[in-house]
Parts: C-alpha cells; structure tokens; sequence
C-alpha cells in the first residue's frame, strides 16, 4: 500500500509514463475534452481542485524541463491572482503562447488532468525533457 505521495491510481499510472519529450495538461473545470488524450478527471465541484492544488502534489514528483501557459491568463485575469497561482509554478521555465495554440498542444499531450478551477486560462501544460 503506498504511504504517501499520490494515491490516485489512475494520475500516479499516467505519471509513471510521462517520459522524455512529453507533455501532460493540467486543465481548468470549464476546459474542453479531447476524446482522443487519456483524461483523468479530479473535478469533484467548481473550484475543487484548483490547478495550483494538483500542481502542489504532483510537482515534487517530476523532472520537468518548463510548461506553456496561455498568454491570456495574464492578460485576463486579474494581477494578484495571476501573481499568487505563479508561485505554485515553483519556477518553472514559463512559455506563454495564445490560447489557440495552447488548446492544440493539449491535444498532443500523453494525458489530460482535469481539475474543477474556476479561474479562467489557468491551466498549464508541464513538458518533460
């Protein structure tokens, strides 16, 4: 029985083969679905869980080398949420693309974590090497 880190047997499986080149999303409650990515739905309710909650568990747990983030989370979301969901980040190599380009590349993604996170454009894609 594991102890501690994640317990979620259907994230700690997709985490487990999230390899070199790969991405994986972490998408916000509205998102819409890829029939063809693996999803794992963590939504319970709007608002629960927030991207930076799943970012919190699962990011001590990988080598990453950067994330995409849509441009127009900054520039549609108010400056101090913007300022607080970055520290959730943990310093990431950040690139900022248009949110045309990101919902594509969440289409290439080995997996899609769907969270219920009522902010706008808040989600993120994680790359690995």
């Amino acid at each position: 029985m594991i102890k501690n880190g994640i317990i979620n047997g259907e994230l700690a499986s997709l985490l487990a083969r999230f390899r070199h080149v790969n991405t994986i999303a972490i998408v916000d409650g509205p998102f819409p679905t890829y029939p063809n990515v693996e999803t794992i739905d963590l939504a319970l309710i709007m608002g629960v869980p927030t991207v930076s909650q799943v970012l919190d568990a699962i990011l001590p747990h990988l080598d990453l080398t950067g994330m995409y983030l849509a441009a127009e989370f900054e520039a549609k979301v108010d400056a101090a949420t913007v300022a607080e969901y970055k520290t959730h980040h943990r310093g990431l190599v950040t690139t900022v693309i248009p949110h045309e380009e990101f919902k594509i590349k969440v289409g290439q993604a080995l997996g899609i974590i769907h969270t219920g996170d009522a902010v706008p454009y808040s989600s993120v894609i994680l790359r690995s090497g």
